[in-house]
């Protein structure tokens, strides 16, 4: 079997031959229509809730929030047909804010923002959130929690919020996208920090991850179900949700209040995108390729999800090009003493996002013996507990006579999860 690894824009073609290959791949349909045709279809004939074009009446000040590119969400697509339902309810283009949910990742330059949002009428305002700009943030209430949630000011002066987005499994959120928009998408850095950190029980000696903070878990999980309460104090009027299908492109779009698309799309996701396999012994995962593998911050998911279904001690070829190199500077000093002690310690004293990232990594590099082939530093790569590897098929050959016809999990598309 010649299996292409995507690695960056370009792939890797390895050869499998003599080797059992398990592909672990979504259970989703291949796509049947394009991506303007099923927006159209949801928006005018919604979940739940009137259609876009009814609801828009009268809107005054709407704001478009959709993800940045690291999520794809073919917003070139999609953005021209809710367009063309604002313009026959009567909203022109002047009075639309397309908001980027950026998160806490870095803006990008409008050179970039050309093909992440595809061309916009004049008239069109287009902003990038910046979690650390607190002229931009306004409150937007405070949570049971007692966690007080600022949001960017183009969200809460709308009297019209449509949110595109992507939904998939999170590998501590339970899901992406939908609710995630909002929070922690337009949200201010202190509180991100605050629900992130709620992935770790600190009150557990020792500490540790905790175990509700699983992929496709919302219920006793403390990072989403904050997330379903800040995303609460302003949801989008109309959520627009999108799932991949096998090929990568969108097989299903929902649309409605945001409640029942996300019932409706994590249904579908659990039924596409959790399968029943392993454990296996060799392993081999893509990133996914540009954007999915451009940091390391990014690309670790896929690792998360494929090592789910390794047995312990498994070897895992993983390709990823990393070519962003890590992802944020918040993470350097995770870096540079990566061992789960400093790492945890650091994090008890102030949480930073990436820094659990990191304590995942090398969780994992310490059950695992990971092969990286990767444009990342070598020395990180070592440091990380990761072995580099300049030719994957060397690798590759070397498990096929040691162990001629076993089987080996390969991962080279969307991430699937265990079952149950």
């Amino acid at each position: 079997m010649i299996v292409r690894l995507p690695f960056g824009r370009h792939a890797l073609p390895v050869d499998l031959r003599g080797l059992r290959c398990h592909a672990l791949e979504p259970a989703a349909p291949r796509a049947t229509e394009g991506p303007a045709a099923l927006a159209a279809a949801a928006l005018d004939h919604p979940v739940a809730g009137p259609p876009l074009a009814e609801l828009a009446r009268g809107a005054r000040r709407v704001t478009l929030l959709v993800p940045d590119a690291t999520r794809q969400a073919e917003l070139p697509a999609v953005l021209p047909v809710i367009g063309q339902r604002l313009a026959a309810a009567g909203v022109p283009p002047a009075r639309l804010t397309v908001l980027v949910a950026c998160g806490t990742h870095p803006p990008v330059s409008g050179e970039e923002l050309v093909p992440l949002l595809g061309p916009l009428p004049d008239g069109v305002t287009v902003i990038q959130h910046d979690a650390h700009d607190e002229a931009s943030l306004v409150v937007a209430g405070t949570l049971p929690s007692g966690l007080t949630v600022r949001l960017h000011r183009a969200l809460l002066q709308a009297d019209l919020v449509v949110a595109v987005s992507t939904l998939a499994h999170h590998y501590f959120a339970g899901f992406t996208g939908g609710p995630k928009l909002v929070f922690p998408g337009v949200a201010g850095y202190e509180e991100i920090q605050h629900n992130h950190a709620r992935v770790l029980d600190f009150d557990h000696r020792p500490p540790r991850r905790h175990p509700g903070c699983e992929p496709g878990r919302l219920e006793g999980n403390p990072v989403a179900e904050e997330i379903a309460s800040a995303a609460a104090l302003r949801p989008p009027d109309l959520a627009l949700a999108m799932i991949r299908g096998k090929d990568g492109r969108p097989a299903w779009m929902g649309a409605g209040p945001l409640d029942a698309v996300m019932a409706a799309g994590t249904a579908l996701l659990r039924q596409w995108y959790e399968v029943a396999a392993g454990p296996f012994q060799r392993l081999v995962v893509s990133g996914g390729g540009h954007p999915f593998d451009h940091t390391l911050i990014q690309a670790h998911k896929a690792l998360d999800a494929a090592c789910r279904f390794a047995s312990p001690g498994a070897e895992v070829l993983f390709v990823a090009a990393c070519d962003g190199g890590p992802g944020s500077p918040a993470m350097e000093p995770f870096l540079a003493d990566p061992t789960p002690e400093a790492i945890l310690a650091r994090l008890a004293e102030r949480y930073v996002q990436y820094g659990h990232t990191t304590l995942r990594l090398v969780e994992k590099t310490a059950h695992f013996r990971v092969f990286a082939v990767t444009r990342l530093p070598e020395e990180l790569v070592r440091r990380l507990g990761m072995s580099p590897v300049g030719d994957p098929q060397r690798l590759l050959d070397g498990w096929r006579e040691a162990a001629p016809g076993a089987v080996v999990g390969v991962m080279v598309g969307a991430p699937v999860y265990p079952a149950g």
